[in-house]
């Protein structure tokens, strides 16, 4: 593949891959200037994918695995990012970092995004505690709502059908999947008003292998207001909500049918306010998040949880080599379940200091550093040193080397240090280490990128059985690690775009669950002024699982999938229109054992701006 991808890099064209990132230093630049990999989804990737979830657009990139994607729609996520898990994944939405406390793992549930209403996504992976404090092992995944205004009124509609048959069926009504996403923008007095709803509902498939299917309800409100008048102070405010209603089954004692469901909500409110002058700039955020999840089964249960954030950076341009970047952030999280008489509580105090500095040469060097103080294990130390070299041409193509030496940290979640049963208030941070090198070469029409890593894992929480049979939350003594490779290629013709990437992960002398050791994607987009077509391949390699019946490690086969769509733009005026053909070989996999996955499916799409 890396042969592949050094030919097509010297066919010439017209587009140049480099944007503008933020995530990886918290100072935005160009991605020539940054000494991480970045993966930049932009609102043009998104849009070309209509009719599939979040985790499944993420899983088309380098080093990303969330699986559990290609299941009922309802079905939980596993964030194996880097061989990772969803404790070493951060998620930020419009500036603010993201969670849900009273999770196992505190992380936040991505099935309560709508794409419709996403406008880009950066992920920045490898450690990235020293920026954003705890749970930035593996990857900060951080993602900008739709929020732009003009003077002009604009309404978006969209309307999707589509079926949700798993594998061997005939293809369903396409009544089984429906979306419906409305967008109305505003500016009024320069300031930018937007509002959006987007509704998801599915009856087509059970969630085990069965033959009851288990309905799935998803809906999204963003309500968005931005300033757009000149002068040092900007602001913007938002308040967003997010609520899955989901029937699932039940594995113990056996795989079957069952009358479960959950219902979880999330709302977020925010105010982030910016002042610039000079060489000087202040951000602040202000936010408050609060979820709730009520489970209906044999064993009936509610959990609620809110955090309150305020951070403040500052960013000064010290002189043309030089950028100064400080902050510091206040949380105050909370948590309860109906099983606890006392609900959890704790606090995080966070100071973060970081230093760009880049020569003309091309030599560069990124250095950040925090100190977070939690209330119940007290204060944590990370850092990061990155640095890295670019060497420009002529006709602005370039070579990049980079390198990361960077700490991160897990602060165990409320519940494995306050659980009445099972928590422990002795437990310390995971703590990891990663090493990563890199090289980049872009020209005016290709970007081939090559990584790789080794992270190492301490202090590690597992859970430990008892020999009175009960259970507890403790630090493991092991050390683990987790190395990789990962190559990515971007190419662009003259109407073709072609996007190739393959990730190696190995958890050393470990057994894990669920993950890959290899996995590829290539993906193919012939644009035309009037329609655009596009085909996907994706490959996951074979994996073992955990048979929940009796306990045992089964194997999963390896599988290929390819989805192909076509969309046509102002098909009629402003109207255009989308058909995707997801699995089109109708391949047979499993995900997770004994879990339903999604066959051969057919999403027609209708869209119209006024």
């Amino acid at each position: 593949m890396v042969v592949l991808l050094l030919c097509c890099a010297a066919v010439q064209a017209q587009e140049r891959l480099d944007e503008v990132i933020v995530t990886d230093s918290r100072i935005p630049k160009s991605r020539k200037n940054s000494g991480k990999a970045v993966v930049k989804i932009t609102a043009k990737e998104i849009a070309k994918n209509k009719g599939i979830s979040l985790a499944q657009l993420l899983n088309q990139y380098a080093g990303m695995y969330i699986s559990g994607a290609q299941m009922h729609p309802g079905q939980n996520l596993s964030y194996n990012i880097r061989g990772g898990n969803n404790r070493q994944v951060l998620v930020r939405i419009d500036g603010v970092v993201v969670s849900d406390p009273s999770q196992i793992e505190s992380e936040f549930d991505l099935r309560l995004l709508a794409l419709d209403q996403i406008a880009s996504i950066e992920v920045v992976k490898g450690a990235s505690s020293s920026l954003y404090g705890s749970g930035a092992a593996t990857a900060v995944i951080d993602i900008t709502t739709k929020n732009t205004a003009t003077k002009k009124t604009s309404l978006n509609v969209r309307r999707e059908w589509g079926t949700q048959n798993s594998h061997d069926q005939k293809l369903g009504s396409l009544s089984d999947v429906q979306r419906q996403y409305l967008q109305l923008q505003r500016s009024v007095a320069k300031i930018g008003l937007s509002a959006s709803i987007n509704r998801f509902t599915s009856d087509g498939m059970s969630s085990v292998v069965g033959t009851e299917n288990d309905a799935v309800t998803k809906e999204n409100i963003q309500f968005n207001a931005k300033s757009q008048y000149e002068g040092p102070w900007a602001w913007m405010a938002f308040y967003q909500r997010d609520m899955i209603d989901s029937d699932y089954d039940t594995t113990f004692p056996a795989y079957a049918d069952a009358a479960n469901s959950f219902l979880s909500k999330n709302h977020r409110y925010g105010f982030a306010p910016s002042f610039t002058k000079g060489k000087s700039s202040v951000q602040a955020h202000v936010s408050w998040s609060d979820t709730e999840r009520d489970f209906a089964s044999n064993f009936p249960i509610n959990y609620t949880s809110n955090v309150f954030t305020s951070e403040l950076t500052w960013r000064y341009r010290a002189s043309e080599k030089l950028t100064l970047l400080g902050g510091g952030l206040v949380q105050d999280i909370r948590s309860k379940s109906s099983n606890a008489a006392n609900g959890f509580e704790h606090d995080n105090v966070a100071f973060f200091v970081s230093a760009h500095w880049q020569h003309p040469k091309g030599y560069a060097l990124q250095l950040s550093g925090r100190n977070t103080v939690h209330s119940t294990f007290g204060a944590h130390q990370t850092f990061t040193l990155n640095p890295y070299y670019v060497f420009s041409f002529a006709d602005e193509s370039y070579w990049k080397l980079f390198s990361s030496l960077a700490t991160s940290f897990i602060a165990p979640s409320q519940y494995k240090m306050f659980d009445p049963n099972y928590g422990n208030l002795s437990l310390a941070p995971e703590e990891n280490k990663t090493l990563e090198s890199g090289v980049e070469y872009v020209s005016t029409n290709s970007r081939i990128t090559i990584v790789g890593f080794e992270r190492e894992e301490t202090d590690v929480i597992d859970f430990v059985l008892l020999p009175d049979f009960s259970g507890q939350y403790r630090n493991n003594a092991e050390t683990y690690k987790v190395k990789g490779v990962e190559i990515a290629g971007d190419f662009s013709f003259k109407n073709l775009t072609l996007q190739a990437n393959y990730t190696f992960v190995e958890k050393v002398k470990q057994d894990p669950i669920r993950l890959p050791k290899h996995a590829a994607n290539l993906g193919v987009n012939y644009d035309r002024p009037k329609a655009q077509w596009g085909a996907h391949l994706r490959y996951v390699g074979s994996r073992s699982d955990t048979n929940f019946e009796n306990g045992k490690r089964v194997h999963l086969a390896a599988f290929t999938l390819v989805d192909a769509r076509v969309s046509f733009s102002n098909l009629i005026g402003d109207a255009s229109a989308s058909l995707s053909l997801t699995n089109v070989f109708d391949a047979a996999y499993t995900e997770f054992y004994g879990f339903t996955t999604l066959g051969r499916n057919l999403n027609i799409g209708l869209q119209y701006a006024f």
